[in-house]
């Protein structure tokens, strides 16, 4: 994987993992909380199937660019570009002060 790619994640506050799918859901890249956590994968590419049979505009089917999930500990903030899916999990700010 191209060292691109990790300084782009270097550069996402409290990072403690990502992944990068394809648009089958297969995993090309993995990094830290994620590496190799392919329950994780799958559950967040089922979320990403979900989202894109949703309309960001209310008159025009347009898809969304990026979303983000949380809970109490982290927020997963996802993309889609390329034809790949990009996952960063971060840390939630009150959680790091914690």
């Amino acid at each position: 994987m191209s060292t691109s790619i990790n300084k782009v994640f270097d550069n996402v506050p409290d990072c403690v993992g990502y992944l990068i799918m394809n648009e089958d859901g297969s995993v090309e890249h993995s990094h830290g909380d994620l590496q190799n956590n392919e329950q994780a994968a799958n559950q967040l590419y089922k979320i990403v199937l979900c989202a894109a049979k949703i309309s960001v505009h209310p008159k025009m089917q347009l898809p969304f660019k990026r979303f983000t999930i949380s809970d109490d500990q982290y927020v997963y903030c996802i993309a889609c570009a390329n034809r790949r899916i990009y996952v960063a999990k971060r840390r939630q700010e009150s959680s790091a002060l914690a």
